[in-house]
């Protein structure tokens, strides 16, 4: 019987390994064999039982459920090497000693963050940029007034006024009914 292993492929403790000889439940609380650091883990979340070559996993009755590739586990079912079992926001793989030996570890990698170069506005004129400098100050945003729509700053200034006078018009007109 090849041993199996159960590896943290994804989430909190990524590439922490933990053999997998006897019984072991999974959770929160620091008395399981394999405690996870994730918020959405029950103190007692599942139970993974070596059988053979395989294991059987059950949710041990968790509020966020237990999946296995992707579909949620009611009642047992049965784990094969490679399988990965989502628990939390935590992803682990059940891997045989086979598999370990040829791939150390089967850590999903993070890929980089979505980011863009900085760049300067292209949609301002080049001396006002210059002006701005690190920190945008009163007297540089001032510079800026000329960029900003007027039609727009003066609607908003008479906004109000238009709400008020309606209000007064509606008043009017309901005690004239009256």
């Amino acid at each position: 019987m090849e041993p199996l292993s159960l590896e943290i492929v994804e989430g909190p403790d990524a590439g922490r390994r933990v053999e997998l000889s006897a019984p072991l439940e999974i959770g929160r609380a620091v008395e399981v064999g394999l405690t996870l650091d994730d918020n959405l883990v029950s103190r007692r979340h599942a139970r993974l039982t070596p059988s053979g070559l395989v294991a059987v996993v059950e949710d041990l009755g968790s509020r966020n459920g237990t999946f296995l590739n992707g579909n949620e586990v009611h009642g047992q079912a049965r784990v094969e090497p490679g399988d990965q079992l989502l628990i939390g926001v935590t992803v682990l793989e059940l891997r045989t000693a086979r598999q370990v030996a040829e791939h150390p570890s089967a850590v999903h990698a993070v890929p980089p963050p979505l980011a863009v170069p900085v760049r300067p506005p292209d949609y301002m004129p080049a001396e006002l940029l210059d002006d701005l400098g690190p920190t945008v100050a009163e007297p540089t945003a001032r510079a800026l007034d000329p960029l900003l729509d007027a039609r727009a700053k003066g609607k908003a200034r008479t906004a109000p006024l238009a709400v008020f006078v309606l209000v007064v018009l509606v008043v009017l007109v309901y005690l004239a009914t009256r």
